[in-house]
């Protein structure tokens, strides 16, 4: 396969914002925040509310990180013909979209977080687990931003920092795929469902389906070839996440979670073409959809910020304040970005393009 259908492409986009959403309400999960050296938060949770912080952040959303390295995977080797010339081409493409957003937005946390720091009225909000900046040295800083042995300081940037290790790693995966693939696939695929990768960088998830996708794009394979089972897909998928909330703690949990990842990552796909037909939400989620990276890249620091002046003013005694803040603060962080989006792209569009790698 050469090229992508414009159906299939545009199915693709429409999952785009509510993945995003998915990212965010991930981070919302936490139902303490360390502030000023002290933790925030009820002792206890009723059930109907951790339920349902279980349900979307650790069910339903865990399928937005895979998905987006499989299509990554997908479109990095889709109508590929491999060479170092177009390998490098490919990496320099990657330079603009990845690379200077990545640099951008990580060294903007940094900074925000110094200044933070540096403010007695709000420096609590800003302390964060590794202490001040001001005391670290030049490797700490250049570990906050690149992240070699930790998460960078803006910590949801893993997911860009090992895709871009991926690219760099793709003639590997290339010559992987392309001679054992489905040994290696299956291996992969074995050491992610028992939790046992030893590796730090990149995650197993990334190497997984990021390989997966490329994969399919050699054999010019549609991401969409299961529809005609999509149905079959959601019918499976809805009792293995009932399940996976049920025994969320449970040892066996971590196979049972991760191939409820996948079955759910196909009716997902499936399930796009449905909203493909549904002309309103279609337009919706295409407009909404624009603004996909920027609501990623500039949700921390602020949702941790919101969470926390939530914590403090909102009385967590009451029986479903915790569930009010969780679903609540996400979605407001996620207007105020649309909006503050719409607002770069009518007076600062070359701005906005450079933070967003010209999304």
């Amino acid at each position: 396969m050469s090229a992508i259908t414009i159906e299939s492409s545009t199915r693709l986009r429409l999952l785009n914002f509510p993945l995003i959403i998915g990212v965010i309400y991930i981070h919302a999960y936490s139902a303490t925040i360390d502030h000023a050296g002290a933790s925030l938060g009820p002792e206890h949770l009723n059930y109907f509310t951790d339920f349902v912080r279980t349900l979307i952040s650790q069910g339903l959303a865990r399928i937005a990180v895979p998905l987006f390295f499989l299509m990554s995977g997908y479109f990095f080797f889709l109508g590929f013909t491999w060479s170092w010339r177009d390998f490098g081409l490919k990496l320099a493409a990657r330079t603009k979209t990845l690379l200077l957003p990545y640099l951008f937005w990580t060294i903007s946390v940094v900074v925000t977080r110094f200044v933070g720091q540096s403010i007695p009225a709000v420096n609590a909000y800003f302390t964060g687990d590794g202490g001040l900046l001001a005391n670290v040295s030049a490797y700490d800083l250049a570990n906050a931003v690149l992240g070699f042995t930790r998460a960078p300081e803006a910590y949801h940037f893993w997911f860009i920092r090992d895709l871009m290790l991926l690219m760099l790693l793709s003639p590997l995966i290339f010559l992987l795929l392309r001679y054992v693939a489905l040994p290696f696939l299956g291996v992969v695929f074995v050491v992610w469902i028992t939790a046992t990768w030893p590796i730090y960088c990149p995650d197993v998830v990334g190497v997984l389906f990021f390989s997966l996708g490329s994969y399919l794009a050699m054999q010019g394979k549609s991401l969409f070839t299961c529809d005609r089972y999509g149905k079959w897909f959601v019918f499976v998928y809805i009792p293995v996440l009932l399940a996976d909330v049920i025994w969320y703690d449970a040892p066996f949990n971590v196979c049972l979670h991760r191939c409820g990842i996948v079955v759910g990552l196909v009716a997902i796909l499936s399930g796009s073409k449905y909203i493909f037909t549904n002309e309103r939400l279609k337009s919706l989620l295409l407009w909404l959809g624009s603004s996909s990276f920027f609501v990623y890249a500039a949700h921390e620091p602020l949702l941790g910020i919101a969470r926390t002046v939530a914590f403090q003013v909102l009385p967590l005694n009451w029986s479903f304040t915790m569930l009010l803040i969780y679903l609540v603060v996400p979605l407001g962080v996620v207007a105020v970005l649309v909006a503050l989006h719409t607002v770069l792209g009518a007076y600062l569009p070359g701005f906005l393009r450079v933070v967003t790698g010209g999304r």
